[in-house]
């Protein structure tokens, strides 16, 4: 029922572009002959860019539908592993990145960014039930309950540095800490805030968040250098869609308690 009202909200969006869309796939190259808006991004990255069926999906599938609709384009989605992205962009390959991809000071000496919009970081999913006992940060981080967390991620540098008290089980896929997290393995999973809000509409009544979110950042597209033009019409985009709720209808879609 999700898929049927948001295709059905991205049909009213895009008529008369002639763009054609079902589940985040725009029309075949061969049958739209505009040019192409190349977008950077993650072939597996809940709930921002992600194959569901063979077709793409995600927050950031949606967006770059809408921004390249907006331009007259056709958006042509290129999957590159998260340490190839920044490379991509500058060797020319993507005209942008759209990846769920936070605004650090060292990516800034390098690329320029559009106006953010998320605001995110690290969060702490848990079994709804057991969501009183985790009501305040102090309460979180204090725990000595059992701490999932994806091994080389951020998550896990933050769990090392203040989960001091907690015993911590280490895995190499999202997915196989949320089965864990439902099969009482773990008491909490501490990762990224946009994954973790995915995953409580995903599983949905089981899965709830702390209302904390730890170590914030800003989430933004990444340009190269000397793309003016480009990046200020996605910054007049994303104005016009804050604007009219566009962004807080796509947002809320897939993240449904972001803030």
């Amino acid at each position: 029922m999700r898929h049927f009202f948001r295709w059905l909200f991205m049909g009213m969006a895009f008529a008369g572009t002639g763009v054609w869309v079902l589940s985040g796939c725009a029309t075949p190259r061969e049958q739209d002959p505009r040019p192409a808006l190349r977008i950077g991004t993650l072939e597996n990255a809940p709930p921002f860019s992600f194959r569901e069926q063979g077709y793409w999906d995600g927050v950031e599938i949606e967006l770059g539908i809408h921004l390249a609709a907006r331009l007259g384009m056709r958006p042509e989605f290129l999957p590159y592993p998260e340490n190839r992205l920044e490379r991509a962009l500058l060797n020319g390959d993507v005209d942008l990145i759209m990846a769920g991809f936070a605004i650090t000071e060292e990516r800034r000496t390098k690329l320029d960014f559009a106006n953010p919009y998320l605001v995110a970081g690290q969060t702490a999913l848990l079994r709804a039930e057991e969501a009183a006992h985790y009501n305040t940060a102090i309460k979180v981080q204090a725990t000595t309950n059992r701490v999932g967390v994806l091994a080389h991620s951020t998550g896990e540098e933050y769990a090392v540095r203040y989960f001091t008290r907690a015993a911590h089980m280490v895995f190499t896929k999202q997915a196989d800490a949320v089965q864990a997290l439902l099969n009482d393995e773990i008491d909490l999973f501490i990762y990224d805030a946009p994954y973790a809000w995915w995953a409580t509409l995903r599983y949905e009544p089981r899965l709830a968040i702390a209302p904390t979110l730890f170590a914030r950042e800003e989430l933004a597209w990444a340009f190269r250098r000397g793309s003016v033009m480009l990046r200020e019409s996605a910054n007049q985009a994303l104005a016009d869609w804050q604007a009219n709720g566009t962004l807080d209808i796509i947002l809320h879609r897939w993240m449904p308690v972001s803030k």
